[in-house]
């Protein structure tokens, strides 16, 4: 489950970095462009606000996921809790077997040492 997390994470950052990496590309490329000041600042505004919307659209679906990894990580957790009981519960029964077993035969060794004494005094 680690590397899921990890991937996230990076899944985000080079989102991030390739929205900022068009946005300045796009820039750069309308600053040099031959076309006048009013049409430059036309299409600068035009290609903000379809970056603005792109990067909106990433930041609700990586926190989606991001819910998502969020609910699935609780359900495992949750699993693995269960797991663990069950574990516990089963190495508990199994120790009181043993430990009730121990003093049966202790018992039985002290009720044949009495009876070998008997025998021999």
């Amino acid at each position: 489950m680690s590397s899921g997390e990890g991937s996230g994470s990076n899944a985000g950052a080079v989102a991030a970095a390739l929205f900022a990496g068009i946005a300045i590309g796009a820039v750069i490329g309308l600053m040099f462009a031959p076309k006048p000041g009013k049409q430059l600042r036309q299409e600068l505004m035009e290609k903000s606000e379809k970056f603005v919307e792109l990067s909106r659209e990433s930041v609700s679906e990586f926190i989606e996921k991001t819910k998502d990894f969020a609910e699935i990580g609780k359900q495992k957790i949750e699993e693995l809790k269960m797991m663990g009981e069950e574990i516990w519960e089963k190495g508990k029964r199994k120790a009181e077997g043993t430990a009730k077993k121990i003093k049966e035969i202790v018992e039985e060794s002290k009720t044949t040492a009495r009876e070998a004494e008997d025998y021999l005094s």
